[in-house]
């Protein structure tokens, strides 16, 4: 007798969202955000659009939705190596930065260009956070480091972050670097402005030789 046919499984709710968002995340990898409808993401997912709107409420939730799905996933990406030193963290975290940003470039400017409007919207608020958590693991390397925590470290910190965006959509828009030199420009602007932050200058060469070193395994 002929085998029958084995029933499609039955997704559950958060694995068809998940499903939703990964075919939206495929379809900007050639579109903007404001390019991606509910139906071409439907369409791409294979759903109908009723379903995609019962997900995410609307088209502007949809789209917050995979705004934080990609910045969850920057984040990820460009987490600081333990094993590295925090010069090598943050050489690294940079150059993951920017290859991430040059394969999703229109989401990218699409999120700061919200975010840097500020305001209540979700999108403004994932850009907050990220930014929150970059600034974080920078100031902790410097403080670990030597230095002292300040508001002028802190406000320094978060004055590179806004350079190295601004750095970046300029990259994007055609200026003439390659991506090995833009690298270099923020590296170089981040220890600049670092010296200028640190309160006290005589402990700057002992605070950056510190960044230097390599952390010893445990044992």
């Amino acid at each position: 007798m002929p085998s029958s046919p084995v029933p499609a499984r039955r997704l559950t709710a958060d694995q068809r969202r998940a499903q939703i968002l990964g075919s939206a995340r495929e379809l900007m990898r050639d579109r903007g955000l404001d390019e991606v409808s509910v139906e071409s993401a439907a369409q791409q997912a294979g759903v109908s659009p009723g379903l995609l709107f019962h997900y995410f409420g609307s088209q502007r939730g949809f789209r917050d939705a995979v705004v934080e799905l990609v910045g969850q996933e920057l984040l990820e990406y460009i987490a600081p190596d333990p094993r590295l030193s925090p010069s090598a963290q943050l050489r690294c975290g940079i150059e993951r930065f920017t290859d991430f940003v040059a394969r999703h470039p229109a989401l990218y400017q699409a999120v700061v260009r919200h975010g840097a409007r500020g305001g209540p919207g979700r999108m403004a608020t994932l850009h907050r956070a990220a930014r929150a958590t970059l600034a974080d693991w920078i100031t902790g390397a410097v403080t670990g480091a030597g230095a002292a925590r300040t508001p002028r470290l802190e406000l320094a910190v978060a004055g590179w972050l806004a350079f190295m965006e601004e750095a970046v959509l300029g990259w994007l828009a055609g200026a003439a670097l390659d991506r090995g030199e833009l690298v270099e420009l923020c590296e170089g602007a981040a220890y600049q402005v670092l010296e200028t932050a640190v309160a006290d200058p005589a402990r700057w060469p002992a605070v950056r030789a510190a960044l230097d070193r390599t952390p010893h395994p445990e044992s």
